[in-house]
């Protein structure tokens, strides 16, 4: 996120310094080389090193000699009890107060990781006050959340639809347009804690989205029809919008899951019981199981079959697998006995690092294939789990691989027509049994996948 919103602002023109208390990162990062997969990131960040708009700073002292406006992109992991884990926060918060000591001007700390609503005023300014020892007159703090989904963080940052902002006073709200002023959005402007609250409300309603399609899907496979034509025609309300409404697995990735209990948990201590929070989480793990349900039901008992699974990042378009529902997936699999082979396009190192010593990874490991034919070898079944377009281009040779060619398709990704031109049978989730889906009504318009969070 913070690689992502610095380039951005360098691509419209603004002097942009970056630092990351990561070696790594920071020399992938300073030599142009894009430390993670994100479709356009990797073009956008070479281009603007070269310009030297974007560069890399080797420490905070050097960072501050150029830099008058500071954003915090932080990491707020989730802790057991929903609550986010503010010791990252706070340790870069207290890093950048001591080198703020002594500094002439004005400067502006902009928070723009995700944090519960009141965490800015209640904690992190306090902490900057007190620790900088510099007067209110020459530090402005600032809250400005983002709405990236991975896949298309790229052109998210470079066009925002909304830019929401919160800011305690005058001089920091003129600061923080002016940084802006470059695009074009509809500015929000509230105060710390209501920008801290919208981004919280704004991913709880999306995450409601996905999980109410999901469970629209489960009525449309027992009705003997397809969920997408049915979508469709609801997200054509324009009270509604097409958006978040294609049903699948469950949502994923690093914000719903961790921004929706940390929101319930807030609220909790706020003495407020969020239910539709509490709700949307129960039908999200509850899609998992349906998930392993499908597979049961097209191919019978698990144990001793050899299963498959295509796509292990949270969705397609990046190598990220936070809160994948691959995990579920393949720990049910492995739970019942089954043999597992799994495969991903970019995600596949990610997830074998993520499954070790998990706590529902089982007796046995999925075995890692490094191709499609080797995944689907001798496969009972295969199940389409992350929609990455290569899976979508499905062959006659991947189906000759297989012991029994049948695909559970948690995404409705490939094509009726091709599957039965290859051999294929389809077991779609969302989808009645002996449904005809003609191709061109798969996904609805403009492929309203959740596209995992902002």
């Amino acid at each position: 996120m913070g690689l992502a919103t610095g380039l951005a602002f360098a691509a419209r023109g603004l002097s942009v310094t970056g630092y990351d208390v990561n070696p790594r990162v920071a020399r992938s990062v300073a030599r142009g080389v894009a430390p993670y997969h994100e479709e356009g990131l990797g073009e956008l960040l070479r281009r603007e090193v070269r310009s030297r708009r974007f560069s890399v700073a080797e420490n905070l002292d050097a960072l501050l000699r150029s830099a008058e406006v500071l954003f915090l992109c932080l990491p707020t992991p989730s802790l057991a009890s929903g609550k986010i884990d503010l010791r990252p926060m706070k340790r870069g918060t207290a890093a950048l107060a001591r080198a703020l000591r002594g500094r002439k001007g004005y400067h502006l700390v902009v928070v723009k990781s995700t944090v519960v609503p009141g965490t800015t005023e209640g904690v992190l300014g306090p902490l900057l006050r007190r620790l900088s020892r510099r007067p209110a007159r020459d530090l402005g703090i600032a809250v400005n959340p983002e709405f990236l989904a991975e896949g298309s963080m790229v052109r998210d940052a470079l066009s925002p639809e909304r830019i929401v902002i919160g800011v305690q006073d005058a001089r920091a709200r003129r600061r923080l347009r002016a940084v802006y002023r470059p695009f074009r959005a509809r500015f929000h402007s509230l105060s710390p804690t209501g920008a801290e609250l919208v981004k919280y409300s704004s991913n709880a309603f999306l995450a409601l989205k996905v999980s109410f399609a999901n469970e629209i899907s489960r009525l449309t496979e027992r009705l003997g029809l397809g969920i997408d034509p049915v979508m469709s025609a609801v997200g054509a309300d324009p009270r509604i919008g097409a958006r978040f409404l294609a049903a699948g697995p469950g949502f994923g990735g690093s914000c719903f899951e961790k921004d929706l209990r940390a929101l319930v948990a807030r609220s909790h201590e706020l003495g407020v019981r969020l239910r539709s929070g509490e709700v949307t989480l129960e039908i999200n793990r509850a899609q998992a199981g349906h998930a392993l349900d499908l597979v049961r039901e097209a191919v019978g008992p698990l144990r001793g079959k050899t299963v498959t699974v295509l796509g292990l990042s949270f969705k397609a378009g990046t190598d990220d697998v936070r809160e994948s529902r691959a995990f579920p997936l393949v720990a049910g699999l492995v739970a019942e006995g089954a043999r597992v082979r799994v495969h991903d396009p970019v995600a596949l190192a990610n997830f074998r690092r993520a499954w070790v010593g998990r706590p529902d990874s089982g007796p046995s490991s999925p075995v890692f294939a490094d191709t499609i034919p080797q995944a689907l070898a001798h496969a009972d079944v295969a199940v389409l789990q992350a929609d990455w377009p290569v899976y979508r281009r499905w062959t006659p040779a991947w189906t000759r691989r297989m012991k029994t060619p049948v695909l559970v398709d948690l995404r409705r990704s490939v094509d009726p027509r091709r599957a039965a031109a290859a051999g294929l049978r389809i077991h779609a989730l969302g989808v009645g049994r002996g449904v005809e889906r003609a191709a061109s009504v798969g996904r609805t318009r403009g492929r309203t996948e959740a596209r995992g969070g902002a």
